[in-house]
């Protein structure tokens, strides 16, 4: 036997259908109430309670007197200092979070050669391979896929996982890392992306760099894929005359 869906429901899955398809893009103004219900047929109760529902999960913002705002974390980023994922969410002042999908470790060989040429590792050698979903306030923001050679780093507390990895590392072992080329790309979702960050057709922004120790040994690759909907980055760069230092960028850790 099956349920009908509630009203509330079915207006705030349509409201985030058109987030993830772009109609509605972050900052937007969704209609507002007394529009929703005559779109809808509703009473202001139902339309509330579906808005509500929406502001829960960090999706829209509600703000008195002026209407309700697709939601979307603004982070701002100096491009002469390194953070990692974790402090630029604290710094929009949210929680970051992990969610681990999968841990397991590789021989190069299996690496896409590309990867296992940015971390000069041999076909026989054995590679942290690590999936994450990165949330902020609990809302899932990116997908962060990480590799780090074993020999760098032998062992891995998967308990750290759920963490930041480079607060992880950085404390423990003392390592100072500084961050290569960045390169973005805007791409489309795979089926398992959909599923594992709750979003459609929407647009992704591909991010992927390696990272070095300071003597200049490969320590990581990430590839990081933010919703776009969800988090914005402001790159800050550096005043002219001191534009002479290179920038560092550590990514999603």
């Amino acid at each position: 036997m099956s349920h009908k869906i509630p009203k509330y429901k079915e207006i705030a899955d349509e409201i985030w259908h058109q987030i993830q398809t772009g109609k509605l893009k972050a900052g937007d103004q969704v209609m507002t109430e007394n529009e929703l219900c005559e779109h809808y047929g509703v009473s202001r109760m139902t339309v509330r309670k579906a808005l509500e529902s929406l502001a829960a999960e960090g999706i829209v913002r509600r703000t008195a007197g002026k209407g309700t705002f697709v939601n979307s974390i603004r982070v701002e980023k100096s491009r002469a200092v390194v953070t990692s994922f974790s402090e630029d969410i604290r710094s929009a002042g949210m929680e970051p979070g992990s969610i681990l999908v999968e841990y397991r470790t590789l021989r190069g060989s299996e690496l896409p050669g590309a990867i296992a040429e940015e971390l000069d590792v041999k076909p026989d050698e054995l590679v942290h391979s690590v999936c994450r979903i990165r949330t902020a306030d609990g809302l899932k923001v990116a997908l962060n896929y990480t590799y780090i050679p074993c020999s760098i780093l032998p062992a891995l507390d998967t308990r750290m996982l759920e963490g930041s990895i480079y607060e992880y590392i950085t404390k423990q072992y003392g390592l100072d890392i500084c961050g290569g080329p960045l390169t973005n790309e805007a791409v489309l979702p795979t089926p398992e992306q959909k599923e594992l960050l709750g979003i459609g057709d929407c647009a992704l922004l591909q991010t992927s760099h390696p990272s070095y120790l300071a003597d200049g040994r490969p320590f990581e690759y990430t590839i990081t894929y933010y919703v776009n909907s969800r988090i914005v980055y402001t790159h800050n760069y550096p005043r002219r005359e001191n534009r002479h230092h290179s920038w560092q960028y550590t990514g999603s850790r």
